[in-house]
């Protein structure tokens, strides 16, 4: 096996924000990730340079519009790939309308311009996959391990070398800023899930750790090791929840809520990025998006009612 090759999406034109990952064995060709529609032809350029002809395998962590949202328009580019997605999200593949309508509650009419659609999977393209199955691409294997939290319907994928593809389970971490944020949109997210599910990565001893957003653990500005990467990652979750709590002691409002939160990562941990580096954070996981997951999680296991 060559190792794998991280192909930049380029979403939302920004160059280390949201990767495709590309693994090919003696006897098959894998991509883990698609990224957005709107972006795909950076995709279809990546695979091009890597010299790939053939897919037989497009694995997408979860079916959120920055991971799986180009899977159906690489599908048709390459007809002779099927399609790996966990149970719950392969009915949103096959007819993506409510999964359109949902992000469309968050993002509004600027819809088209961030994602450009989604292009619906024939049901016969796809399988459904589920904890523990194993993927053999000849020389090298890729397990699915189940990791909810940041989404009901999200896998990581292990291969046998000791890479771990691990989406969104572990947070983001973009290489040229450093700083780990949580991940936790509505209406899925749960703490102590997503806490779970780092801890069941790192007893995996992947030797790398890859985050979809971005790149491998142990490369850019603060490089990490993969304990100590989950280490973070577990405590921006309990940080940015105490920050939500305690901003709800003034307000349920979700705007109000969002811009204490905005101050206290502010003070605590973003006080020595630049306006771009910020503005590059917020293409993964926003303020407001984070704050309203966190609302959401709290409402239900707290009791106070989330203003969205």
């Amino acid at each position: 096996m060559t190792a794998p090759v991280l192909i930049d999406t380029k979403m939302h034109g920004h160059d280390g924000l949201t990767a495709a990952h590309l693994i090919r064995g003696s006897e098959k060709t894998a991509l883990i990730e698609t990224g957005p529609k709107s972006y795909v032809e950076n995709v279809f350029a990546g695979l091009e340079a890597a010299g790939v002809e053939q897919i037989d395998w497009i694995f997408v962590t979860h079916i959120h519009l920055d991971h799986a949202g180009a899977a159906g328009t690489l599908a048709q580019r390459y007809p002779e790939a099927r399609i790996g997605v966990h149970e719950i999200g392969a009915p949103h593949l096959v007819d993506p309308s409510k999964l359109w309508s949902s992000a469309s509650r968050i993002y509004g009419d600027a819809m088209e311009q961030l994602w450009g659609g989604v292009d619906p999977l024939p049901v016969e393209r796809i399988e459904v996959i589920e904890d523990g199955d194993v993927f053999g691409l000849g020389g090298i294997t890729l397990t699915a391990v189940e990791t909810p939290g940041h989404a009901s319907h999200h896998h990581s994928f292990l291969s046998d070398e000791g890479d771990l593809f691990a989406g969104d389970a572990i947070g983001v971490r973009l290489p040229d800023i450093g700083v780990i944020r949580p991940t936790s949109p509505p209406p899925e997210f749960d703490i102590e899930t997503a806490v779970g599910s780092i801890e069941r990565l790192r007893a995996l001893e992947p030797t790398t750790l890859w985050p979809t957003h971005y790149g491998p653990h142990d490369q850019g500005a603060r490089p990490l090791g993969v304990s100590e990467f989950c280490d973070e990652a577990i405590d921006a979750i309990h940080t940015w929840a105490d920050w939500v709590r305690d901003a709800r002691r003034h307000s349920t409002d979700l705007d109000d809520v969002t811009e204490r939160v905005r101050a206290a990562a502010s003070a605590a941990l973003e006080d020595t990025l630049s306006p771009a580096a910020r503005a590059k954070m917020e293409q993964t996981s926003s303020y407001r998006m984070n704050t309203m997951g966190y609302m959401r999680y709290l409402a239900k296991t707290e009791g106070v009612a989330a203003q969205e």
